[in-house]
């Protein structure tokens, strides 16, 4: 009996290595991406997203073929209390940017929480408001007033985007 307790044990360290592993080989993943803009996109994320890096855009017609750089910066729960329910707000957050030098300072590690620091901050202040508390919530009135609240302390930044914004009412027992 106590040999198939630690057999279970040794395959479980075992099966945890290994699955830390793979998942940090295969987790790498480049968080700068330059999206296409059109007349028709929102400025909520739903552009179509291009892997072309090189820089080839410049070659055309210089500052007109020029497209934004989405950043991503990670997903956030906001906690928004009303009398009868609490709902939780989770935002995939990202920013645009002119150029890759800007995408490459934000996502160095302390500059990226730094931004998503105020970001954050900026959001609970509009949680406490009324603007996430109704039925709708008006996603691109909260991300101009974010954004223009973040350009002010932050150099570099076009729009802050909601990549992906769901809601969730949980009821209060």
């Amino acid at each position: 009996m106590k040999k198939v307790i630690s057999i279970l044990v040794v395959l479980q360290v075992v099966f945890l290595i290994l699955g830390y592993g793979v998942g940090t080989f295969l987790g790498t993943a480049d968080h700068a991406e330059k999206i296409s803009s059109s007349n028709n996109e929102d400025s909520h994320g739903s552009a179509t997203v291009s892997d072309n890096h090189s820089g080839d855009s410049a070659d055309h017609n210089g500052e007109a073929d020029k497209k934004p750089i989405v950043v991503k910066l990670g997903q956030m729960l906001i906690p928004v209390y009303k009398p009868r329910s609490v709902s939780y707000v989770v935002i995939n957050l990202g920013i645009s940017v002119d150029n890759l030098d800007t995408a490459e300072h934000y996502n160095i590690g302390e500059n990226g929480v730094r931004l998503r620091d105020a970001i954050f901050a900026s959001l609970k202040k509009t949680a406490d408001g009324r603007a996430m508390r109704g039925a709708v919530i008006d996603t691109e009135n909260i991300s101009k007033s974010i954004t223009e609240g973040v350009q002010q302390k932050f150099a570099g930044i076009n729009d802050v985007l909601f990549l992906d914004f769901y809601k969730k009412d949980i009821a209060r027992s």
